[in-house]
């Protein structure tokens, strides 16, 4: 009768062992298989962190540039986004992963790019602001920075993001911009879609609408947050269709293409970035096919320091 007692006792504990999770205690001393691609990385680009052979249960995190990278689950590894400014030198920079007693850093090099320089003619009055001008565009580059710095832990978007308009690109990701006559230093920041004034806008991803206003230099703008640091703009639209806060679906139309803020015609301006990292959008788009296809081979192109 004790023996008995004790043989189910026993196969209670065993039982309880084996359906619990891997807990952090179990996950020490485990090292993970790491890509990073692509490797060399072009400034202005995005990059993923491929880890496999590691639980799916145990919280792992990372950084790069000083910038939080946030993993989600994809067939049986595990997917980190990040990305090189384009603002950030050429050089290599480490990436580190953290996991519950369990830490590790990597190299990843970062190679300047050559984006070209674009000509553009505007009021001078757009550039030499007013006090008023200048007092409002600096609230709004506030408001703005706010948003961004907004990273919502969970991942909204999945599948390939689509085209936000069907038309084409006419200015192009990181071109420096020679504003009348003169060259800014400061490059551009998203993709210009030549599009007439009315047509719609597509949400690119599900996501969430986080930030909408009529601003100096932007005109009419929508934000999206699609989680875990990843969020997408539209600006210098003639109408916005949505509201802060609200829940959108892929394909959803967002507003219609205008000319309104600094412009020199119709046309949409659009731009991601992935936790403060201002990346090419449509280098981002061709990232989110090759994950929607099958999943990438571990490589030994990162170097662990």
């Amino acid at each position: 009768m004790v023996l008995t007692f004790f043989y189910r006792l026993f196969f209670l504990f065993l039982l309880i062992f084996i359906s619990s999770p891997l807990t952090p205690l179990r996950a020490q001393g485990l090292e993970p298989t790491v890509s990073i691609l692509p490797q060399p990385l072009d400034v202005g680009s995005p990059a993923r962190v491929v880890i496999s052979n590691f639980p799916l249960d145990v919280v792992i995190s990372g950084r790069f540039d000083d910038k939080p990278i946030f993993f989600f689950p994809h067939n049986s590894s595990l997917i980190g986004l990040f990305g090189a400014d384009i603002a950030l030198a050429q050089g290599t920079y480490p990436l580190t992963l953290f996991w519950e007693g369990g830490k590790k850093s990597f190299e990843v090099v970062v190679k300047a790019k050559d984006y070209g320089v674009r000509d553009i003619k505007v009021p001078q009055s757009k550039v030499e602001l007013s006090p008023e001008d200048l007092a409002r565009s600096k609230k709004e580059s506030d408001l703005t920075k706010a948003a961004l710095a907004i990273k919502s832990p969970e991942k909204l978007w999945s599948g390939e993001f689509i085209e936000p308009v069907n038309s084409r690109v006419n200015s192009s990701f990181g071109r420096l911009t020679r504003l009348n006559g003169k060259l800014n230093s400061r490059p551009h920041a998203g993709a210009d879609y030549l599009a007439p004034t009315g047509t719609p806008v597509k949400a690119p991803a599900d996501g969430l609408v986080l930030l909408t206003g009529d601003h100096f230099f932007a005109g009419k703008s929508v934000y999206l947050d699609h989680g875990q640091g990843l969020i997408s703009m539209y600006f210098h639209l003639s109408e916005i269709k949505v509201e802060e806060g609200l829940k959108i679906k892929k394909g959803q139309i967002l507003g219609l293409t205008g000319q309104s803020g600094r412009v020199t015609g119709a046309h949409l301006h659009y731009g991601i970035y992935i936790n403060g990292a201002r990346i090419d959008p449509l280098v981002f788009r061709r990232l989110t096919s090759q994950l929607t296809a099958s999943p990438p081979k571990p490589t030994s192109a990162s170097k662990g320091l």
